[in-house]
């Protein structure tokens, strides 16, 4: 029995012994982090200015409870180097220090009070970000797609091909241009020699293809007038489909979207400009409508205003002349100015066919991306693609299509290399290879 007790005393001295340990030894580490905190706080300036006005003593805590000591260390390493960049941010945390400071504000906790709905998280199988982008699509049932889509009784098959369904649903983001309403109300604008108009349960048709994200600013979103466009916003809502460049009211309309992938935040915003008659009416402050962007000052302000707070800003704008392969004068001086404004890439559409690609001060300035499923007539036309690798570094590639007989398909071989070849003619300054990759040409 005395063993017995001997025993169990010695078991307690030695759990006691390994609790004081343990304390001291946290309670060191502790003391050493707080250490490491100051030198990051002391040595800010190395910071860039969005980085200054995020890093304070309670966000450093709130990165060490979230993110683990090491990550702390290892910031107060990179910081002393003197080089600290937005990729140390992704590279150390997994995250820019754009989405950094959404997670530490709690606008993407629903139950925050700072939650905020103009911004979603799309969870990505792979490491690298793309983004696919295509130009016009009508759904209307009173106009060509929607009726071959029905007589064929294939479903969204029977409009496009299965792999190009895939491609676009396996796209993190894809942006197409939604040129008509929903609605079964309203009366045709007068003026307008088309107007488009589709049933609202045809929405489900924009998830079936893998949309995440479609622009109202174009000049066939409002054809049914303001009660059909409501109807739109609200059958887009209702799908939780976001939508830019139109809305209720201007601040609506103006406003980007934002999405955030493998922790990069991306920026979307849309205007149009494609009216030479101005039907479609502009959002203002107590009525619906579309951003305009004829005069660029109000669109130059959405650009910097989603600069801000993003990593990759994407501007779609609804330009060009209609039928024509050429790049109407002007758009070159507009895109630059969108482009200083802070656009990653100027992305248009409107003018029904295949416009070439641009670049100014190593941005893209993509004019005309054409139908995509539009009407029966027989098209080149193709998707955007935009990859952002690990580090952040985007590439971009142009993969060819066809639109022929109310259907769209990706097309190989040579056709691919025809496509190509033309896009080739159009652009300026840009050079495509045989996969469609496309880069800047320095002379």
């Amino acid at each position: 029995m005395f063993h017995k007790i001997l025993s169990l005393l010695f078991c307690l001295i030695l759990l006691v012994g390994c609790t004081a340990n343990d304390s001291i030894d946290t309670s060191v580490k502790s003391d050493e982090i707080n250490i490491v905190k100051q030198e990051i706080l002391s040595n800010a300036d190395n910071f860039d200015d969005f980085s200054k006005g995020l890093v304070t003593s309670d966000f450093l805590n709130w990165l060490c409870e979230n993110f683990g000591e090491d990550v702390i260390t290892n910031l107060n390493n990179q910081l002393k180097t003197g080089a600290f960049s937005n990729e140390d941010w992704h590279r150390i945390t997994g995250n820019t220090a754009t989405v950094l400071s959404d997670l530490y504000s709690g606008v993407l906790d629903p139950n925050s009070p700072n939650y905020r709905n103009d911004i979603k998280i799309i969870e990505s199988d792979n490491e690298s970000t793309t983004i696919r982008i295509v130009g016009d699509v009508s759904l209307a049932d009173n106009w060509k797609i929607m009726p071959k889509l029905e007589e064929r009784q294939r479903g969204i098959y029977g409009i496009l091909s299965e792999k190009t369904v895939n491609l676009l649903k396996n796209a993190d983001i894809f942006l197409l241009n939604n040129e008509f309403t929903f609605s079964n109300r309203g009366e045709k604008l007068s003026g307008k020699m088309f107007t488009f108009r589709a049933d609202p349960k045809h929405v489900t048709y924009l998830d079936e293809i893998g949309a995440d994200i479609v622009s109202l600013a174009n000049n066939h979103a409002y054809d049914f007038g303001a009660d059909a466009f409501a109807d739109t916003l609200k059958t887009l809502k209702d799908a939780s489909m976001p939508y830019i460049g139109g809305g209720e009211n201007i601040k609506e309309a103006a406003k980007p979207y934002y999405f955030i992938v493998n922790g990069r935040k991306f920026a979307f915003s849309a205007a149009t400009r494609a009216e030479k008659n101005i039907k479609t009416p502009e959002a203002t402050e107590n009525s619906s409508g579309v951003m305009r962007t004829y005069d660029p000052t109000k669109y130059i302000e959405t650009i910097k205003t989603a600069e801000q707070e993003c990593d990759y800003n994407i501007v779609y704008v609804h330009w060009g002349a209609e039928g024509s392969h050429k790049i109407e004068d002007g758009l070159y001086e507009i895109g630059s100015k969108y482009i200083d404004a802070g656009a990653d890439i100027v992305v248009g559409a409107h003018a029904h066919v295949l416009q070439g690609i641009q670049f100014y001060n190593n941005v893209p300035i993509v004019y005309n991306l054409g139908n995509f499923i539009f009407n029966d007539k027989t098209i080149d036309t193709g998707i955007l693609e935009i990859n952002l690798a690990t580090d952040g570094t985007p590439s971009y590639k142009f993969v060819p299509a066809i639109q022929k007989d109310c259907y769209t398909k990706i097309v190989d071989g040579a056709e691919k290399k025809r496509i190509l070849e033309f896009m080739q003619e159009l652009s300026i300054n840009v050079s495509f290879d045989e996969h469609g990759v496309f880069t800047e040409k320095i002379n």
